[in-house]
């Protein structure tokens, strides 16, 4: 900016100059009006230049989950604001949770009786009270247990998570469907 500046008025200061000298232009109050003129517009010019806008994208990662868990019949339809919510108390991405679900239980529907445990938290040994107090229980434990710094990932898991080689591979999958909603 600084330069553009020092351009324009060294511009202005010679064309001033071969015109002071022309017999034709006896005013100099129009040359020093004109300069000024070119360095306002010269100014006016960069700053347009440089107008940004931000526009914000709505959050629907919910609408997004709930219709995934209605399409593949979960029993954790009207609970996804939750689901959501408890990923990002525990700074995890949102698909992951809900794909850990699909591959160790079809989002819920093949769990131990009255377990709510979609996760085969424990070995599949564990009960809870409701799917978002399950949810809530193994964000927690990702979180400290997985990875208490840092991106919480399938990859990063999977070996201490499942002893199954594709786990990772397939709940990537999962996540990937469910972000495609």
């Amino acid at each position: 900016m600084i330069n553009l500046i020092l351009r324009t008025s060294a511009i202005v200061a010679i064309v001033s100059s071969i015109l002071a000298s022309s017999p034709t232009i006896s005013n100099q109050n129009q040359i020093a009006d004109k300069a000024t003129s070119l360095q306002v517009e010269s100014a006016q010019a960069q700053t347009n230049a440089i107008v940004a806008s931000v526009i914000a994208k709505e959050d629907d990662r919910a609408q997004k989950l709930e219709r995934y868990f209605q399409l593949k019949g979960s029993p954790f339809a009207g609970q996804a604001t939750g689901f959501v919510a408890i990923a990002d108390k525990y700074d995890i991405d949102w698909t992951l949770l809900p794909a850990i679900a699909y591959l160790e239980s079809q989002l819920g529907k093949h769990v131990p009786a009255a377990s709510y445990n979609p996760y085969g938290w424990n070995n599949g040994r564990m009960s809870f009270k409701s799917w978002l107090e399950a949810t809530e229980t193994v964000a927690q434990g990702l979180r400290t247990r997985y990875a208490p710094t840092g991106e919480v990932t399938a990859y990063r898991i999977g070996k201490k998570y499942a002893a199954s080689p594709t786990w990772t591979v397939r709940v990537v999958k999962y996540q990937a469907e469910i972000t495609k909603i």
